[in-house]
């Protein structure tokens, strides 16, 4: 008897492990919600890192419309010094997301802003991770700057 609940205690411990482990490989997300009005913007700083994996090359992005399902699409563009480029989910309540987008920038601060093209409100989930040039996860850390 003692043998059985040693080994469910190891089964369950083991399978929290790797469970723990899943959870922290995976991108960083970050939900939000933008009003109703045609103007709403939420804006973010992201900063990149060495976490002891390497300098940040870049970071990578991307952008889901969740629902409601409205007219707008949602759009997410990053910022890195001289650097600006931008993705958008091109169907909103299909559970795929935009392309990912890359901006090369190093270590330090990217201004990401979330946006959409018309006045109904809308949900996303962004999805951004800091990585070194061999595209393993490096250093990053959010603050969000504006909601509305």
């Amino acid at each position: 008897m003692k043998r059985i609940i040693v080994k469910k205690a190891f089964v369950a411990a083991s399978v929290l492990s790797v469970l723990g482990y899943v959870g922290s490989a995976s991108a960083h997300e970050q939900l939000g919600a933008l009003g109703a009005g045609a103007k709403k913007t939420d804006y973010y700083q992201v900063s990149c890192f060495n976490d002891g994996s390497g300098d940040a090359d870049h970071l990578a992005v991307l952008i889901t419309d969740l629902a409601p399902v409205a007219s707008p699409l949602v759009s997410v563009q990053v910022i890195k010094g001289q650097v600006a480029k931008n993705t958008t989910d091109p169907v909103d309540g299909d559970a795929t997301s935009s392309p990912e987008m890359k901006v090369i920038g190093g270590n330090g601060a990217y201004q990401v802003i979330v946006d959409k093209t018309g006045a109904d409100a809308e949900n996303y989930s962004l999805d951004y991770h800091c990585e070194n040039s061999n595209g393993d996860h490096t250093g990053t850390s959010i603050v969000q700057i504006q909601d509305k």
